[in-house]
Order: C-alpha cells, then structure tokens, then sequence
C-alpha cells in the first residue's frame, strides 16, 4: 500500500465521520459530499484495471465486500434515522426562526468503530503484506494469479464501494421516513377535499 492509497483511505474516512457523526439532517449535499470527494480522489490513485488471472473477480469481490460494509455501517443498529418537522443546523435552537422539515439521522460510537475498524484492517493487511507475510502473501497471489494492481485495486473498490452505499442507504432511509411522513399529509388534504 503507497502513501497515496494511504491518504485515500484517510481522507475518504475523514470526510464519511465529518459528515455523519452526531445529529444531521440527511440531504443532497451530506449524501452527495463522500461521492464527490471519491470522484475527485480516485483519479488520483487508480491506474489501471487488470484482468488478467483471478484480478477482476478480487476487484469484485472487493467492490461487494465495500457495498455490504457501506450498507451495515448506516443499518438501524448504528444509525437512527428520524424526521424532524423544524430542523435548524445549529442546537439548541437559539433562533425563533422556524425551521424546515427534514429527515435526520443519528449516529456515534458505534458507527464511527465500524469505520475506524475496516480502515484500521486495511492498514493492518497492507503492513502485514509488507512486514509479516510478504513471501506468504507473493506464494498465495501467483498461486490464484493475482496482480499487486488487482490487490491495489481491490483496496480502492473497497473504500469507493463503502463509501457510495453508506451514501445510498442513508438516502433510502431519510427518503423512506420523508414520504412516510408525507403520507398522512397528502391523505388528510384529499381527505378534506373529498368533504368539500
């Protein structure tokens, strides 16, 4: 693992616990941030994509593995996803301003030591690839063959693919609870409608 893939790892965790720690309003922009910020790094770090041997099923798999761990990390166990009919940024509101309504998620230690956990065993296995196991791990990857790209790779679609579903899932659910909400709205209007 190269500096580079070492600062991707970093920034891509920064900018996910930033942007989901504590009580948030779940919108375009917090959803959308982990995506652009993945599309302006990855360039940067991915170079080619090998297909040879066994290397786009590892790229695969690994994509997979993100898009399951993405999705566990924004799960009911680690992440509360609520609505709030007068969400302010700041708390406690301070203003008599109203507020506008938006779906809100809640998330803490939990969801953070699942992120902390996964980049920590990716740092883990790339030190041990080079400290520990490297003649393990050269036997086991010309066994399979496998590429050190595809293992480079497999580490990027795995942050990338964690990334964009944890963005996913926190806009299925905030989108799930808006029309949640929404429905017995529209029902009362057209309820009232009908009596008219």
């Amino acid at each position: 693992m190269t500096a580079n893939i070492v600062i991707m790892q970093l920034a891509i965790l920064a900018v996910v616990l930033e942007s989901d720690l504590g009580r948030r309003k779940i919108g375009w922009f917090r959803v959308g941030r982990p995506v652009i910020g993945v599309a302006l790094i990855v360039p940067f770090f991915f170079t080619s994509l090998p297909t040879g041997g066994n290397d786009l099923l590892l790229q695969g798999v690994s994509a997979l593995a993100g898009a399951a761990l993405g999705l566990f990390s924004v799960c009911p166990l680690l992440v509360s996803v609520g609505y709030d009919p007068d969400w302010r940024r700041r708390w406690p509101r301070t203003s008599s301003t109203p507020g506008r309504a938006a779906a809100v998620s809640r998330s803490g230690a939990g969801y953070a030591a699942v992120w902390i956990a996964v980049t920590a065993a990716r740092f883990g296995f790339a030190y041990g690839a080079q400290h520990i196991f490297p003649v393990g791990l050269g036997v086991f990857m010309t066994t399979n063959h496998l590429s050190g790209t595809g293992l480079t790779n497999g580490f990027i679609f795995l942050s990338v693919s964690m990334s964009l579903f944890r963005s996913l899932g926190l806009w299925v659910r905030g989108r799930r609870v808006r029309l949640a909400q929404a429905g017995p709205v529209v029902g009362a209007a057209h309820t009232t409608g009908v009596a008219r």
